[in-house]
């Protein structure tokens, strides 16, 4: 019985998901196969490694139809092992590939970061402006 489950994203970035993932100390792996409970895998587009001993992994895998990448993990193994939310680490992958994205698109149109601050919930609150 297979223990991954897959969380539909809107991340259709490689490049800045790959950085995010990076950013948040993932050992970034393309085209591997990804690590669940008793030794089950899955190949996957892009794995995320933790650097730690664990023992799972955090893989994404590309629609076809959709170009967007399916988060999918053994959640309750990563748990198990490291004491994280699956919440947790899923809104900690969404909010910085959506920093990430939103600092390209900045770019790409001309805007500089004229301030940028995080709250005490943890949402990031940017200031953009044109020169």
């Amino acid at each position: 019985m297979s223990h991954f489950t897959s969380v539909q994203t809107r991340i259709l970035d490689l490049e800045c998901l790959e950085l995010s993932l990076n950013q948040l100390d993932y050992k970034v792996i393309h085209k591997a196969r990804m690590r669940g409970w008793q030794n089950q895998r899955k190949e996957v587009t892009l794995l995320a490694q933790f650097k730690n001993s664990c023992p799972y992994d955090i893989g994404f895998m590309q629609d076809a139809q959709t170009g967007a990448f399916a988060m999918e993990a053994d959640w309750w193994a990563i748990h198990e092992h490291l004491g994280l939310e699956d919440d947790f680490l899923i809104n900690q992958i969404n909010q910085r590939y959506a920093y990430n994205k939103v600092l390209k698109e900045v770019k790409q149109r001309g805007f500089m970061i004229a301030e940028e601050k995080q709250d005490s919930d943890q949402s990031i609150r940017l200031l953009v402006r044109k020169w």
